[in-house]
């Protein structure tokens, strides 16, 4: 009997978790935000999305489970057609992918950095500095990667899986390493 009631929580605890993120979806919908009826997300997706912000999910979009999207007041996080996000990935703050794109599981994507220039203050004190993030078309970013405040990824990019981007990438490049750093032009073979 113990068995049967803990198949039947788990079951229900799965329904109720469903129930959240359709039910974000929904609100974030009715604020006005624009995400296509194609776009699809996985269990314990986290659609965080301030008031004061512009979230733009395009058609056929996927985001799988335990991702996180988050957008602060004055943000655009903008996901084109046919984006792919994989597991466990963070993309945060002013942000925008184009289509095609895909992005490898446990990557991290976020706008903003801490200040930590005056020696005399602890890091906590100094506040923090934010610029948008570009990412072009056709673009794959492998897993692990972390892409960081004000980078634009050129269209048909490859980042390499556990790479630090800390600095524009030409379109057709392939990097990596931390920091990231261009490997070779992928129309060279």
């Amino acid at each position: 009997m113990s068995m049967m009631l803990a198949r039947m929580a788990a079951w229900l605890f799965r329904k109720l978790q469903g129930a959240e993120l359709h039910l974000a979806l929904a609100g974030l919908r009715a604020r006005g935000q624009d995400i296509h009826p194609s776009a699809t997300f996985g269990p314990r997706v986290q659609l965080r999305i301030a008031d004061a912000a512009t979230l733009r999910v395009g058609p056929d979009v996927e985001v799988l489970h335990d991702s996180w999207l988050i957008a602060h007041p004055g943000n655009t996080l903008e996901l084109g057609e046919r984006v792919f996000v994989s597991q466990h990935c963070t993309i945060s703050g002013d942000v925008r992918i184009g289509r095609d794109t895909l992005i490898a599981g446990f990557v991290t994507i976020i706008d903003a950095n801490h200040r930590f220039s005056d020696t005399t203050r602890p890091i906590r004190e100094q506040g923090g500095a934010s610029a948008p993030i570009v990412i072009g078309e056709d673009v794959w970013i492998g897993s692990n990667a972390v892409i960081l405040s004000g980078v634009r990824i050129g269209d048909h990019a490859v980042v390499a899986a556990n790479a630090t981007v800390t600095h524009d990438v030409p379109d057709w490049a392939v990097v990596g390493g931390t920091p990231a750093r261009v490997l070779r032009d992928r129309r060279e073979g």
